[in-house]
């Protein structure tokens, strides 16, 4: 009996087929990058966000602020996540270009729309800081620019806001070619699932969805 096995029975059946079919929809495609946002709220808030529209992972840059959450906003989204920490922001680029991620940026630079941008090509949108927007490194090494849709007077959209939008655009062109065109592949699958399982059985405490990477 393999070690999931021993832990399957302390999972209802009704729990076991939920987190199946969570883990269907569950998707590498796009990611989210979160450049050194120092509230909280919004922190949590992208978090909860990506669980939502069925995101795997979230890259966390803390070189300047320190990750921190809000529990109350978060709602336990953070379990069923991959969060990756990054002290550095060229470990994070570097970790991302490795995978294969083009690296995309929200600028006021451009005219190109989200609408315009190939989504067919797995990307990770970088979401700056609060009130400086992105590194001048990031703004230097970024594959490609895009903006949102906006028509009122307002210069910009609150972050968390911003990075719920992208999101929906993302969830849009999945449901247009196929989400089952880029969920994960079965092995990976297979490694969540575990993971899933002892969270459920042993907490996060000894599970951690959380990566540090120096």
């Amino acid at each position: 009996m393999t070690e999931q096995e021993e832990r399957s029975p302390r999972l209802t059946e009704h729990r076991k087929d939920w987190m199946e079919r969570v883990l269907n929809n569950r998707t590498r495609h796009f990611t989210m990058v979160l450049e050194d946002l120092f509230d909280p709220h919004n922190i949590s808030a992208v978090i909860r966000t990506a669980e939502v529209f069925g995101l795997q992972d979230i890259h966390i840059i803390e070189e300047i602020n320190a990750y921190k959450v809000n529990k109350s906003i978060l709602k336990g989204s953070f379990k069923w996540m991959s969060i990756y920490l990054y002290k550095q922001r060229q470990a994070c680029f570097e970790n991302l270009k490795a995978k294969g991620y083009r690296i995309a940026i929200a600028s006021t630079n451009t005219t190109n729309t989200i609408q315009n941008l190939d989504l067919s090509i797995p990307t990770a949108f970088y979401l700056g800081t609060e009130f400086k927007g992105n590194h001048p490194d990031t703004l230097a090494k970024a594959d490609v620019e895009f903006i949102l849709p906006q028509y009122g007077v307002t210069e910009s959209m609150n972050v968390s806001v911003a990075g719920g939008v992208l999101m929906a655009y993302m969830d849009f062109w999945m449901q247009k070619v196929g989400r089952n065109t880029v969920t994960l592949p079965d092995s990976e699958k297979d490694t969540l699932r575990q993971e899933w399982y002892n969270r459920q059985v042993y907490g996060t405490e000894i599970n951690s969805p959380i990566h540090r990477i120096p």
